[in-house]
């Protein structure tokens, strides 16, 4: 009797095939749901680290380099370069004409595939889209670090020397140090898997201080509604989501957040807007004049006519000035956020540039750097 019933008790709290086989299928099911999206959230911040960690290792011998009055001024890259090693394990340098040596490929893309780079002729400042001042006809370097990873850099001959007594703070990155201003002389893409694929901007290759491989998507992108900015605004950076405001005051727009949507499409190609830091640099590239990040500026004779806060200023001639950078025209976001009704960006026409604050249903372009 006790046999039998201890049989019937096991008989009742095990598992049929057929219950285990059902759920085997909804964990499989599951698993194939979130396992794509769980994969490529370790892939991005398994990139996310590596290009934080390039960074790093190239700051930390500037910042080294700083600390004994050896940042700048350099008469060219090559010279740069041979300080460089110094502070920093290279174990392959290679010139201008030799670039392709270095890098251990012929070519990359940008973000989106629309164009494509040799890295042959990568061989001044300006092919570069180097961040740094009358660079455009700078030389350039390639090398290769002593973790292999392969770097395209150029140095701009106008850097000034920094303070050697003073700590410079670092942006941090997964609250991580990352890079300083030490690093600001150097323009450089480098590659952080070397020679496998996809070779693209935005993915294994990165920039720093450099606009190569940006993505202009000018206003062809989708608004970001209030219910995906919700979903996504702490993976895009968003604090507030839009709240529909328009210049009346009255909240008739709450899905055509312009702002956000430039924000994400930017990060779905691996890449971000620019800091209101970096289209002041644009344009103080642009027209050779010193550009400060909130400062309205025009260069038209008639300029001191005009009321309002624009300074008036003159443009230095073709021959004293050699813009590193492509011309910029019209309104581009910046990815700082205002408030849940506007955000930040900056102004480039013929004759000069402002910087604004808009509503974030306007539609300013989307430019999309790799740094």
């Amino acid at each position: 009797m006790k046999t039998k019933m201890k049989n019937e008790i096991k008989r009742i709290n095990a598992f049929t095939l057929a219950e285990v086989l059902i759920t085997l299928g909804v964990i499989g099911v599951v698993a194939a749901v979130t396992m794509p999206a769980l994969v490529t959230n370790i892939q991005e911040r398994v990139r996310k680290e590596q290009v934080r960690t390039v960074k790093y290792k190239f700051t930390k011998a500037t910042d080294k380099m700083n600390s004994l009055g050896k940042i700048g001024r350099y008469d060219s890259t090559e010279k740069f370069v041979e300080e460089l090693k110094k502070h920093l394990s290279i174990a392959k340098i290679c010139d201008s004409g030799h670039l392709n040596e270095c890098w251990g490929g012929e070519s990359f893309t940008n973000a989106n595939g629309s164009t494509t780079y040799k890295v042959a002729e990568l061989t001044s400042g300006k092919k570069l889209e180097a961040l740094q001042a009358n660079s455009g006809n700078a030389d350039v370097m390639g090398i290769v670090t002593g973790d292999g990873v392969p770097i395209i850099l150029t140095y701009g001959k106008e850097c000034q020397a920094l303070d050697e007594t003073k700590q410079y703070q670092w942006s941090v990155v997964d609250g991580k140090p990352e890079t300083n201003a030490t690093a600001g002389c150097v323009s450089m893409v480098f590659d952080i898997n070397g020679k496998k694929g996809p070779n693209k901007v935005g993915t294994d290759v990165r920039t720093m201080n450099s606009l190569l491989g940006m993505v202009n998507l000018g206003t062809g992108y989708a608004t970001l509604t209030q219910a995906e900015c919700t979903k996504y605004k702490n993976e895009l950076g968003i604090t507030n989501c839009y709240n529909g405001a328009d210049e009346n005051g009255s909240n008739s727009r709450p899905d055509e957040d312009k702002w956000g949507g430039a924000v994400k499409a930017c990060h779905d190609l691996g890449l971000h807007l620019p800091s209101m830091e970096t289209l002041s640099q644009i344009a103080t590239l642009q027209f050779g004049v010193p550009i400060d990040v909130y400062e309205d500026v025009d260069f038209r004779a008639d300029c001191r006519t005009y009321t309002g806060p624009y300074h008036c200023k003159t443009l230095p001639s073709t021959e004293e000035y050699s813009s590193p950078v492509s011309t910029f025209s019209g309104y581009y976001w910046s990815s700082r956020e205002g408030s849940a009704a506007s955000a930040y960006g900056r102004h480039f026409y013929s004759s000069g540039s402002y910087y604004y604050i808009y509503y974030r249903y306007y539609a300013s372009y989307a430019l999309c750097l790799g740094d």
